[in-house]
């Protein structure tokens, strides 16, 4: 974000939507609701799964100061200095990405911070595709932004050189560093385990985006819902689910909880509501095969799978599997090729896969592929055996399995085990609606 005045064409209004897969949209404005962003973060680095990290946010007696996205630059304190950089950090879909968005549709909409002439986000998603290749921040500022053609370096008023021409890393450490730029208002959003890869000592502000409050997930079903009765039953029914109401936290995670009861409660219902995760995806899924058959027709009822469905989904969930274990979120078409996927395969399922499988617009032509959050390549990456198994050949859960866990649980003061890890693989089984766990510990 660069404060130096320069003439450029810039848009004079940002319109963010919410794209389905029929091609219409909803302004995400009318129901976009605040999130919860303090200052600071912990000292230590998190490696605990993301859901294990919102469950312990959940429990924190918040007393931190909350700041708005509007409010990111500005000093709030007689302590704080000026404020340059900055870095938000946060965990996968808790709205970092739609903090940016946010402001900077206020910035063009003339709302908030108008001392700022200039706004250019720039995805580090697709600064890693061109990581090894070597630019000036003018010409990789043109690339990103071609409206933007006829800045010149002179334009940008600045004390270094940004004409000289280096890999992309070495050009954001000299941005970050003030050797680019120096004017220039930078802020970073970063998962926490990568946050801590960017010296403290190059940062004014370090904020940390917690999701929704308790209140703000309400207003959240509120303002998505014009229904006042379906909005209350969802809040209800979100209220009673400890996992649930843990994952609401994440915007992204309300807004697949929002499509899958608004399906559930708005048609004949005779099933049970979902109560766990795994429940919630697996009914996600078949919500999105149902839209796919209502899209492109065929005999078979909407909620049947053909054969060609069955093994579509094979391939993604090995897709899943596979890049789970070598610990990646994002992939590119040769990836999919190698699972037997292809582009257009992905296309034709659209209705399967545009929500769960989203295709991220990209420089050079290269397109990346990731699901629309982590717990959801978790779980297509385990083919779910209680609800889909029927859908995919039912397998039976294994007893011995089911026992080694349970001793595992009764020797949860040993030193092998650790207290944490004994509750996230109780947590594990209630997933899995396996009773024997809390039957044992009753009666022990």
């Amino acid at each position: 974000m660069d404060e130096d005045r320069a003439e450029s064409t810039v848009p004079s209004c940002v319109s963010l939507k919410r794209t389905n897969e029929a091609g219409s949209g909803t302004l995400l404005i009318k129901i976009y609701t605040e999130l919860y962003i303090t200052e600071g973060q912990s000292e230590e680095v998190d490696t605990q799964h993301e859901v294990r990290q919102l469950e312990r946010t959940s429990k924190k007696n918040i007393q931190d100061t909350p700041i708005k996205c509007q409010d990111i630059f500005k000093v709030l304190s007689e302590q704080q200095r000026h404020i340059r950089v900055v870095l938000t950090n946060g965990v996968a879909g808790v709205g970092k990405t739609f903090s940016v968005q946010k402001f900077s549709l206020d910035w063009a909409e003339g709302l908030e911070n108008q001392d700022i002439s200039l706004v250019l986000p720039l995805s580090c998603r697709e600064l890693n595709l061109i990581r090894d290749e070597q630019h000036s921040l003018l010409s990789l500022l043109h690339v990103f932004h071609p409206t933007l053609q006829k800045i010149r370096a002179e334009d940008l008023t600045v004390i270094s050189d940004v004409t000289q021409v280096s890999s992309v890393g070495v050009l954001l450490v000299n941005l970050i560093q003030g050797n680019l730029l120096p004017s220039a208002l930078i802020w970073i959003t970063s998962r926490p385990a990568a946050a801590y890869q960017i010296p403290p000592s190059c940062v004014d502000r370090i904020t940390e985006v917690r999701g929704f409050t308790d209140s703000q997930k309400e207003e959240y079903f509120r303002r998505r819902f014009s229904d006042e009765d379906l909005s209350k039953r969802i809040i209800s029914h979100i209220k009673a689910s400890r996992s649930l109401h843990i994952m609401c936290l994440i915007p992204v995670f309300c807004w697949i909880t929002a499509i899958v009861l608004e399906d559930m409660m708005t048609r004949d219902q005779r099933g049970e509501l979902p109560q766990t995760l795994t429940d919630l995806y697996s009914h996600f899924l078949r919500v999105q095969i149902k839209r796919k058959k209502q899209k492109y027709g065929g005999k078979q009822r909407p909620e049947e799978l053909t054969e060609t469905d069955k093994k579509f989904l094979r391939k993604l969930g090995r897709l899943a599997f596979e890049h789970l274990e070598k610990g990646n979120i994002m992939f590119y078409s040769e990836d999919l090729e190698q699972c037997g996927l292809d582009v257009s395969e992905v296309s034709v399922y659209s209705g399967v896969c545009t929500e769960i499988f989203k295709r991220e617009s990209v420089i050079f032509q290269k397109s990346v592929y990731c699901f629309v959050h982590l717990s959801i390549q978790e779980f297509l990456a385990a083919s779910n055996q209680r609800i889909l198994g029927g859908l995919l050949d039912q397998t039976e859960n294994h007893p011995e399995t089911i026992q080694k866990v349970l001793n595992n649980l009764k020797e949860v003061n040993s030193d092998e085990i650790s207290p944490d890890r004994s509750i996230n693989i109780f947590h594990c089984l209630m997933e899995m609606k396996d009773q024997s766990v809390h039957q044992e510990i009753k009666s022990s």
